[in-house]
Protein backbone atom coordinates (compact mmCIF):
# COMPACT_ATOMS: atom_id res chain seq x y z
CA UNK A 1 0.00 0.00 0.00
CA UNK A 2 1.95 3.26 -0.97
CA UNK A 3 1.93 6.34 0.49
CA UNK A 4 1.56 9.00 -2.07
CA UNK A 5 2.91 12.79 -0.48
CA UNK A 6 0.30 14.46 -2.58
CA UNK A 7 -2.41 13.08 -0.56
CA UNK A 8 -1.22 14.49 2.57
CA UNK A 9 -2.47 18.15 1.89
CA UNK A 10 -5.84 18.67 1.68
CA UNK A 11 -9.18 20.64 2.99
CA UNK A 12 -8.81 18.93 6.17
CA UNK A 13 -5.79 20.69 7.08
CA UNK A 14 -7.63 24.06 8.33
CA UNK A 15 -9.94 21.85 10.87
CA UNK A 16 -6.76 19.86 12.10
CA UNK A 17 -5.03 23.46 12.51
CA UNK A 18 -7.96 24.63 14.49
CA UNK A 19 -8.19 22.01 16.56
CA UNK A 20 -4.78 22.28 17.72
CA UNK A 21 -5.01 25.70 18.47
CA UNK A 22 -7.87 24.68 20.89
CA UNK A 23 -6.09 22.43 22.55
CA UNK A 24 -2.41 24.75 22.78
CA UNK A 25 -0.29 22.63 20.34
CA UNK A 26 0.08 24.61 17.02
CA UNK A 27 3.81 23.39 16.80
CA UNK A 28 1.98 19.99 15.40
CA UNK A 29 0.21 21.79 12.82
CA UNK A 30 3.18 21.12 10.01
CA UNK A 31 3.75 17.69 11.59
CA UNK A 32 0.28 16.08 10.41
CA UNK A 33 -0.38 14.64 7.40
CA UNK A 34 -2.83 13.17 4.95
CA UNK A 35 -1.91 10.04 3.27
CA UNK A 36 -5.71 9.61 1.73
CA UNK A 37 -9.44 9.89 2.69
CA UNK A 38 -10.62 6.28 4.22
CA UNK A 39 -14.09 5.61 5.01
CA UNK A 40 -15.47 2.57 5.41
CA UNK A 41 -17.05 0.13 7.58
CA UNK A 42 -15.76 -0.77 11.18
CA UNK A 43 -14.22 -4.04 11.64
CA UNK A 44 -14.99 -6.30 14.89
CA UNK A 45 -11.24 -5.39 16.34
CA UNK A 46 -9.40 -2.25 16.25
CA UNK A 47 -7.34 -2.13 12.99
CA UNK A 48 -4.22 -1.42 14.72
CA UNK A 49 -4.43 -4.75 16.57
CA UNK A 50 -4.98 -7.38 13.84
CA UNK A 51 -2.20 -9.06 12.68
CA UNK A 52 -1.84 -11.02 9.30
CA UNK A 53 -5.69 -12.10 9.14
CA UNK A 54 -7.09 -13.47 5.74
CA UNK A 55 -10.64 -11.85 4.90
CA UNK A 56 -11.94 -14.78 3.15
CA UNK A 57 -9.52 -17.54 4.31
CA UNK A 58 -8.44 -18.56 1.13
CA UNK A 59 -3.98 -18.49 1.90
CA UNK A 60 -3.77 -21.84 4.48
CA UNK A 61 -0.74 -19.74 5.95
CA UNK A 62 -2.54 -16.66 6.82
CA UNK A 63 -4.17 -16.13 10.24
CA UNK A 64 -8.35 -16.49 9.75
CA UNK A 65 -9.97 -14.21 10.88
CA UNK A 66 -12.26 -15.79 13.30
CA UNK A 67 -9.52 -16.72 14.71
CA UNK A 68 -7.70 -14.00 15.24
CA UNK A 69 -11.75 -12.23 16.57
CA UNK A 70 -11.78 -15.40 18.81
CA UNK A 71 -8.11 -14.76 20.32
CA UNK A 72 -8.28 -11.13 20.56
CA UNK A 73 -12.26 -11.17 22.39
CA UNK A 74 -11.11 -14.06 24.55
CA UNK A 75 -7.82 -11.88 26.19
CA UNK A 76 -9.98 -8.39 26.10
CA UNK A 77 -12.52 -10.30 28.37
CA UNK A 78 -10.02 -11.91 30.47
CA UNK A 79 -7.83 -8.98 30.94
CA UNK A 80 -10.77 -6.28 31.25
CA UNK A 81 -9.16 -4.17 28.53
CA UNK A 82 -9.77 -3.19 25.23
CA UNK A 83 -9.02 -4.84 21.68
CA UNK A 84 -7.94 -1.88 20.42
CA UNK A 85 -5.32 -2.25 23.02
CA UNK A 86 -4.53 -5.33 21.96
CA UNK A 87 -2.04 -7.13 18.78
CA UNK A 88 -1.12 -10.01 17.43
CA UNK A 89 2.62 -9.79 16.67
CA UNK A 90 3.07 -13.59 15.58
CA UNK A 91 1.33 -16.65 14.83
CA UNK A 92 1.71 -20.15 13.08
CA UNK A 93 -0.15 -23.29 12.30
CA UNK A 94 0.19 -26.09 14.35
CA UNK A 95 -0.58 -29.79 14.77
CA UNK A 96 -1.32 -30.21 17.75
CA UNK A 97 -1.34 -33.92 19.72
CA UNK A 98 -4.41 -34.24 21.15
CA UNK A 99 -7.86 -32.54 22.05
CA UNK A 100 -6.59 -30.46 24.53
CA UNK A 101 -4.44 -28.79 22.20
CA UNK A 102 -1.45 -29.54 24.55
CA UNK A 103 -3.22 -27.57 27.50
CA UNK A 104 -5.29 -29.98 29.64
CA UNK A 105 -6.46 -28.99 32.51
CA UNK A 106 -5.87 -31.40 35.86
CA UNK A 107 -7.13 -34.62 35.82
CA UNK A 108 -8.93 -33.73 32.27
CA UNK A 109 -9.02 -36.74 29.71
CA UNK A 110 -7.59 -35.19 26.02
CA UNK A 111 -8.97 -37.01 22.81
CA UNK A 112 -5.54 -38.25 21.41
CA UNK A 113 -6.71 -37.64 17.76
CA UNK A 114 -4.55 -34.53 15.96
CA UNK A 115 -5.49 -31.01 16.09
CA UNK A 116 -5.10 -28.78 13.35
CA UNK A 117 -4.64 -24.89 14.49
CA UNK A 118 -2.79 -22.14 15.30
CA UNK A 119 -0.49 -20.82 17.91
CA UNK A 120 -0.92 -17.30 18.07
CA UNK A 121 0.73 -14.60 20.26
CA UNK A 122 -0.85 -11.33 21.81
CA UNK A 123 0.78 -8.52 23.04
CA UNK A 124 -0.25 -4.95 24.55
CA UNK A 125 3.18 -3.27 24.35
CA UNK A 126 3.85 -4.50 27.47
CA UNK A 127 3.49 -8.56 27.91
CA UNK A 128 2.58 -11.16 25.74
CA UNK A 129 -0.45 -13.79 25.86
CA UNK A 130 0.52 -17.06 23.65
CA UNK A 131 -2.99 -19.00 22.66
CA UNK A 132 -3.11 -22.45 20.88
CA UNK A 133 -6.62 -22.57 18.91
CA UNK A 134 -7.89 -25.35 16.40
CA UNK A 135 -8.78 -24.37 12.62
CA UNK A 136 -11.76 -21.84 13.15
CA UNK A 137 -10.98 -20.34 16.71
CA UNK A 138 -14.38 -22.00 18.45
CA UNK A 139 -11.92 -24.06 20.61
CA UNK A 140 -8.67 -22.01 22.20
CA UNK A 141 -6.88 -22.20 25.20
CA UNK A 142 -4.49 -19.43 26.76
CA UNK A 143 -0.92 -21.39 26.90
CA UNK A 144 1.23 -18.68 28.95
CA UNK A 145 1.81 -14.98 29.46
CA UNK A 146 5.49 -14.73 27.95
CA UNK A 147 8.20 -12.35 28.60
CA UNK A 148 10.86 -13.46 26.79
CA UNK A 149 13.44 -15.38 29.05
CA UNK A 150 11.69 -15.20 31.83
CA UNK A 151 11.75 -18.79 32.62
CA UNK A 152 13.92 -19.75 30.52
CA UNK A 153 16.38 -21.99 31.77
CA UNK A 154 20.03 -20.96 31.54
CA UNK A 155 21.50 -23.64 30.43
CA UNK A 156 18.91 -23.71 27.48
CA UNK A 157 19.54 -19.65 27.01
CA UNK A 158 23.22 -20.11 26.81
CA UNK A 159 23.10 -23.18 24.89
CA UNK A 160 20.59 -21.35 22.15
CA UNK A 161 22.72 -17.86 22.35
CA UNK A 162 26.15 -19.57 21.53
CA UNK A 163 24.38 -21.86 18.40
CA UNK A 164 23.37 -18.21 17.11
CA UNK A 165 26.12 -16.66 17.65
CA UNK A 166 27.93 -19.37 15.57
CA UNK A 167 26.08 -19.31 12.76
CA UNK A 168 25.49 -15.56 12.78
CA UNK A 169 29.20 -14.55 13.14
CA UNK A 170 28.07 -12.37 15.88
CA UNK A 171 28.71 -12.18 19.62
CA UNK A 172 26.70 -13.01 22.14
CA UNK A 173 26.11 -9.49 23.61
CA UNK A 174 25.30 -8.57 20.33
CA UNK A 175 22.33 -11.39 20.84
CA UNK A 176 18.80 -11.48 22.62
CA UNK A 177 15.72 -13.60 23.44
CA UNK A 178 12.98 -12.20 21.69
CA UNK A 179 10.25 -14.70 22.38
CA UNK A 180 10.73 -18.40 24.58
CA UNK A 181 7.71 -20.82 25.11
CA UNK A 182 7.86 -24.38 26.35
CA UNK A 183 6.59 -26.63 23.97
CA UNK A 184 6.18 -30.72 23.83
CA UNK A 185 8.09 -32.23 20.97
CA UNK A 186 6.44 -34.90 18.94
CA UNK A 187 9.55 -36.83 18.32
CA UNK A 188 13.13 -37.61 19.17
CA UNK A 189 14.25 -34.83 16.36
CA UNK A 190 12.03 -32.11 18.35
CA UNK A 191 9.85 -32.23 14.84
CA UNK A 192 12.74 -30.69 12.19
CA UNK A 193 13.92 -34.35 10.85
CA UNK A 194 16.37 -33.94 8.06
CA UNK A 195 15.91 -36.04 5.06
CA UNK A 196 16.32 -39.60 5.98
CA UNK A 197 16.53 -39.18 9.50
CA UNK A 198 15.03 -41.60 12.05
CA UNK A 199 13.30 -40.10 14.91
CA UNK A 200 12.19 -41.59 18.07
CA UNK A 201 8.68 -40.95 18.41
CA UNK A 202 8.33 -40.40 22.28
CA UNK A 203 6.57 -37.01 23.38
CA UNK A 204 9.90 -34.83 24.58
CA UNK A 205 9.67 -31.76 26.52
CA UNK A 206 11.37 -28.69 25.44
CA UNK A 207 11.60 -25.06 24.28
CA UNK A 208 10.73 -23.06 21.41
CA UNK A 209 12.83 -20.14 20.99
CA UNK A 210 13.24 -16.60 18.95
CA UNK A 211 17.03 -14.97 18.83
CA UNK A 212 17.40 -11.53 17.42
CA UNK A 213 20.67 -11.11 15.75
CA UNK A 214 21.35 -7.66 13.76
CA UNK A 215 19.49 -8.68 11.00
CA UNK A 216 18.35 -11.45 11.25
CA UNK A 217 16.08 -13.52 13.85
CA UNK A 218 16.32 -17.55 14.39
CA UNK A 219 14.38 -19.67 15.40
CA UNK A 220 15.25 -22.69 17.53
CA UNK A 221 14.09 -25.33 18.93
CA UNK A 222 15.42 -27.28 22.16
CA UNK A 223 15.19 -29.89 24.66
CA UNK A 224 14.48 -29.21 28.41
CA UNK A 225 17.68 -28.62 28.90
CA UNK A 226 19.46 -27.63 25.71
CA UNK A 227 21.49 -30.43 25.74
CA UNK A 228 19.96 -31.01 21.83
CA UNK A 229 19.03 -27.58 19.89
CA UNK A 230 18.01 -27.70 16.09
CA UNK A 231 17.57 -24.29 14.40
CA UNK A 232 14.33 -24.16 12.14
CA UNK A 233 15.39 -23.68 8.84
CA UNK A 234 11.74 -23.49 7.50
CA UNK A 235 10.79 -20.39 10.05
CA UNK A 236 14.02 -18.53 9.18
CA UNK A 237 13.40 -18.46 5.31
CA UNK A 238 11.31 -15.37 5.29
CA UNK A 239 13.64 -12.62 5.14
CA UNK A 240 12.65 -9.62 4.01
CA UNK A 241 14.37 -7.38 1.28
CA UNK A 242 13.73 -3.61 1.62
CA UNK A 243 13.39 -1.29 -1.55
CA UNK A 244 14.00 2.02 -1.61
CA UNK A 245 11.07 4.34 -0.65
CA UNK A 246 10.76 7.17 -4.26
CA UNK A 247 11.30 10.45 -3.42
CA UNK A 248 7.91 11.33 -4.74
CA UNK A 249 6.48 9.40 -1.86
CA UNK A 250 8.17 9.84 1.34
CA UNK A 251 5.92 11.79 3.78
CA UNK A 252 6.96 15.53 4.88
CA UNK A 253 9.52 15.94 7.05
CA UNK A 254 8.50 16.32 10.48
CA UNK A 255 8.26 19.98 12.80
CA UNK A 256 10.69 20.77 15.22
CA UNK A 257 8.86 19.81 17.74
CA UNK A 258 7.74 16.75 16.73
CA UNK A 259 10.40 13.83 17.60
CA UNK A 260 8.29 10.98 16.01
CA UNK A 261 5.53 9.45 14.15
CA UNK A 262 3.66 6.68 12.99
CA UNK A 263 0.98 6.72 9.87
CA UNK A 264 -0.84 3.22 9.59
CA UNK A 265 -3.44 2.91 7.03
CA UNK A 266 -5.12 -0.05 5.54
CA UNK A 267 -6.77 -3.12 7.06
CA UNK A 268 -10.10 -3.91 6.76
CA UNK A 269 -11.79 -0.76 8.04
CA UNK A 270 -9.60 1.21 4.75
CA UNK A 271 -9.07 3.71 7.65
CA UNK A 272 -5.79 5.99 8.09
CA UNK A 273 -4.43 7.09 11.43
CA UNK A 274 -1.43 9.31 12.13
CA UNK A 275 0.13 9.40 15.57
CA UNK A 276 2.61 12.30 16.46
CA UNK A 277 4.79 12.61 19.71
CA UNK A 278 6.16 15.57 20.77
CA UNK A 279 9.21 16.55 22.57
CA UNK A 280 7.04 17.45 25.55
CA UNK A 281 5.80 13.94 25.84
CA UNK A 282 2.09 14.81 24.28
CA UNK A 283 1.43 12.03 22.07
CA UNK A 284 -1.38 12.46 19.40
CA UNK A 285 -3.40 10.55 17.19
CA UNK A 286 -5.88 11.27 14.74
CA UNK A 287 -7.99 9.58 12.00
CA UNK A 288 -7.45 11.07 8.89
CA UNK A 289 -10.82 12.02 7.17
CA UNK A 290 -12.98 12.23 10.81
CA UNK A 291 -14.48 15.30 9.62
CA UNK A 292 -15.83 15.82 13.24
CA UNK A 293 -12.25 15.16 14.35
CA UNK A 294 -14.77 13.14 17.19
CA UNK A 295 -11.19 10.41 17.48
CA UNK A 296 -9.08 12.53 18.27
CA UNK A 297 -6.97 11.69 21.40
CA UNK A 298 -4.14 13.75 23.10
CA UNK A 299 -2.84 12.07 25.80
CA UNK A 300 0.94 11.80 27.29
CA UNK A 301 4.42 10.56 28.14
CA UNK A 302 7.01 11.46 30.65
CA UNK A 303 9.85 13.49 29.21
CA UNK A 304 12.28 10.91 30.85
CA UNK A 305 10.50 8.56 28.31
CA UNK A 306 10.85 10.64 25.82
CA UNK A 307 14.29 11.03 26.00
CA UNK A 308 14.91 7.31 26.45
CA UNK A 309 12.95 6.28 23.21
CA UNK A 310 15.27 8.83 21.38
CA UNK A 311 18.13 7.12 22.76
CA UNK A 312 16.79 4.23 21.47
CA UNK A 313 16.66 5.21 18.26
CA UNK A 314 20.33 6.32 18.64
CA UNK A 315 21.03 2.86 20.02
CA UNK A 316 19.70 0.57 17.46
CA UNK A 317 20.90 2.72 14.47
CA UNK A 318 17.36 3.80 13.14
CA UNK A 319 19.17 5.39 10.95
CA UNK A 320 20.50 2.95 9.06
CA UNK A 321 17.21 1.92 7.67
CA UNK A 322 16.64 5.21 5.90
CA UNK A 323 13.82 5.61 3.42
CA UNK A 324 13.37 1.84 3.10
CA UNK A 325 10.66 -0.34 3.02
CA UNK A 326 9.67 -3.94 3.70
CA UNK A 327 7.22 -4.61 1.37
CA UNK A 328 4.32 -7.52 1.72
CA UNK A 329 4.12 -10.51 -0.08
CA UNK A 330 2.77 -10.85 -3.31
CA UNK A 331 -0.92 -11.15 -3.32
CA UNK A 332 -1.01 -10.07 0.26
CA UNK A 333 -4.70 -8.08 1.00
CA UNK A 334 -5.96 -6.11 4.10
CA UNK A 335 -2.76 -5.88 5.52
CA UNK A 336 -1.81 -2.88 7.53
CA UNK A 337 0.91 -0.29 6.36
CA UNK A 338 3.27 1.32 9.19
CA UNK A 339 5.17 4.21 7.94
CA UNK A 340 7.13 5.75 10.76
CA UNK A 341 9.34 8.56 10.57
CA UNK A 342 12.33 10.73 12.90
CA UNK A 343 13.79 13.87 12.70
CA UNK A 344 16.02 12.23 10.50
CA UNK A 345 14.59 8.91 8.29
CA UNK A 346 11.90 7.09 7.01
CA UNK A 347 10.91 3.48 7.33
CA UNK A 348 7.76 1.74 6.22
CA UNK A 349 6.72 -2.07 6.35
CA UNK A 350 3.48 -3.91 7.41
CA UNK A 351 1.79 -6.08 9.58
CA UNK A 352 1.81 -9.08 8.12
CA UNK A 353 6.02 -9.44 7.51
CA UNK A 354 6.60 -7.06 11.10
CA UNK A 355 8.30 -10.36 12.94
CA UNK A 356 10.77 -10.55 9.25
CA UNK A 357 12.18 -7.30 9.86
CA UNK A 358 16.01 -6.82 10.97
CA UNK A 359 16.17 -7.34 14.56
CA UNK A 360 17.31 -3.58 15.10
CA UNK A 361 14.17 -2.62 13.36
CA UNK A 362 12.37 -4.72 15.81
CA UNK A 363 13.50 -3.37 18.94
CA UNK A 364 12.44 -0.11 17.68
CA UNK A 365 9.05 -1.04 16.32
CA UNK A 366 8.58 -2.40 20.07
CA UNK A 367 9.78 0.32 22.03
CA UNK A 368 7.74 2.94 19.84
CA UNK A 369 4.75 0.32 21.26
CA UNK A 370 5.75 0.79 24.22
CA UNK A 371 5.64 4.15 24.42
CA UNK A 372 1.99 4.42 22.47
CA UNK A 373 0.99 1.62 25.66
CA UNK A 374 2.08 3.44 28.55
CA UNK A 375 0.79 7.29 27.36
CA UNK A 376 -1.97 8.28 29.86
Amino acid sequence: MKIMVKAYFSTNKARIFTALVLTGILSVTSGLTLIKDATAASANFSLETSSDVSKDNIKSNRLPRPVANAVLQDLAQREGISTRELKITNYNQHTWSNGCLELPQPDEACTEALVSGWRVVVSNGKQNWIYHTNNNGRLLRLASTNNPSDKLPTSVKNAVLQTASRRLQQPISQLRIVESQQQTWRNGCLELASADEFCTQALVPGWRVVVGGREKTLVYHTNQTGLVVRLNEKANQNALTPVKIPASELPPPLDRDVVFRQISSGGFAGRTYETVLLKNGQLIRVRIGDENDSERSVRRVSVQQVRKFLRSLERYKFTQYRNLSYPAPSGAADYITYTLTSQKNTVQYNDISQNNLPSNLQVVVKAWNQITASAQ
